[in-house]
């Protein structure tokens, strides 16, 4: 279980100032490097302390938990699309490297190299930027769905 604690005295502490329906950035990223290290099946709990209305403490949790809900949504869609450039950049790859068989100049090189490119960066793609993308998603999907408590003084 991973408890995090923060300092709330009002409803405008967790709100950007230009927009009350969005999450405070410096809030996001403090829950959000908060839970890097969190495992698998480990519970979150957000222990809020300072805030004594119970309204806006209502409005904190749908607000929290409405934000990175969001945030889990766009990075479903995001790898879902991935998932279709990633097989067209292997399609291509492979058909660069095809058509550079064919040929025997200088051109069957260039063709052959810029096959091996397009499959290189689908690789890295799927190597690096595809798992830090599954990673952020499973402490959205844990941020979405952790347990809110309030207390008036410091835990």
């Amino acid at each position: 279980m991973k408890k995090i604690s923060i300092k709330i005295t009002t409803l405008k502490d967790a709100t950007n100032e230009y927009n009350e329906t969005v999450l405070n950035s410096e809030l996001e990223n403090y829950l959000t490097t908060s839970c890097m290290h969190t495992l698998n099946k480990e519970r979150i709990i957000l222990n809020i302390y300072g805030l004594e209305n119970k309204e806006e403490e209502k409005e904190i949790i749908n607000l929290i938990h409405k934000h990175y809900e969001t945030k889990a949504k766009q990075l479903k869609k995001i790898d879902k699309y991935d998932d279709y450039f990633r097989f067209l950049l292997l399609i291509l790859g492979i058909i660069l490297i095809i058509i550079s068989e064919q040929l025997t100049s200088f051109l069957s090189e260039i063709f052959l190299i810029a096959g091996w490119v397009v499959i290189w960066e689908m690789v890295y793609d799927i190597l690096f930027t595809g798992i830090k993308r599954k990673k952020d998603l499973k402490i959205y999907k844990k941020l979405s769905q952790c347990e809110i408590t309030f207390f008036k003084f410091q835990v």
